[in-house]
């Protein structure tokens, strides 16, 4: 199982990113900017920082943005975001190399939960936990992605931990 942790901020952003990374973790780097000194090679973007597409191999898009255009415009890893499971095989149908399925779990924005059910060849984004891990994996998700839990921890290498065992970080020529 694969772990996708995405950013939210923070002084220590570049060096975080290269901790997780180092651990086993995969990056999403979702900010306002694109930071300096990104490891880009190592990362996905989201598709809405400036310059983002210009730069990386692997973009992500928010779940209204048109996996058309960007697949007709960007020839890396190309992942989306969705909030039910038609649409996000309907984004893998289009172009997408990738999908993040959200909220499988209560989180903290308030959405309806989906559940754990139909992640068959999708990623589980939204409230997981490690104890979540075993059946995500059960339900055929392909990884899992988080942000909170990992991220906003006191040492998110540690909380990343607590997520393993997994298969190391993806290439660039790989989904995430």
């Amino acid at each position: 199982m694969r772990i996708l942790v995405i950013t939210d901020g923070g002084l220590d952003l570049v060096q975080r990113v290269h901790q997780l990374w180092d651990a086993g973790a995969s990056v999403l780097v979702r900010e306002p900017t694109l930071p300096a000194g990104l490891p880009l090679d190592r990362v996905i973007l989201h598709a809405r920082m400036p310059g983002a597409a210009d730069v990386a191999h692997a973009l992500h898009l928010s779940a209204e943005m048109d996996v058309v255009s960007w697949r007709a415009r960007f020839t890396g890893t190309l992942g989306v975001s969705a909030h039910s499971r038609e649409a996000a095989l309907a984004a893998l149908g289009a172009g997408a190399d990738y999908a993040l399925l959200s909220p499988i779990f209560a989180a903290r924005h308030g959405r309806d939960p989906l559940g754990p059910t139909g992640l068959a060849g999708l990623w589980a984004l939204g409230g997981v936990l490690p104890e979540h891990v075993g059946i995500c994996r059960e339900r055929g998700a392909v990884g899992i992605a988080v942000q909170g839990a990992i991220w906003h921890a006191p040492a998110p290498v540690a909380a990343l931990q607590r997520y393993l065992p997994t298969t190391p970080p993806i290439g660039l020529d790989a989904e995430p």
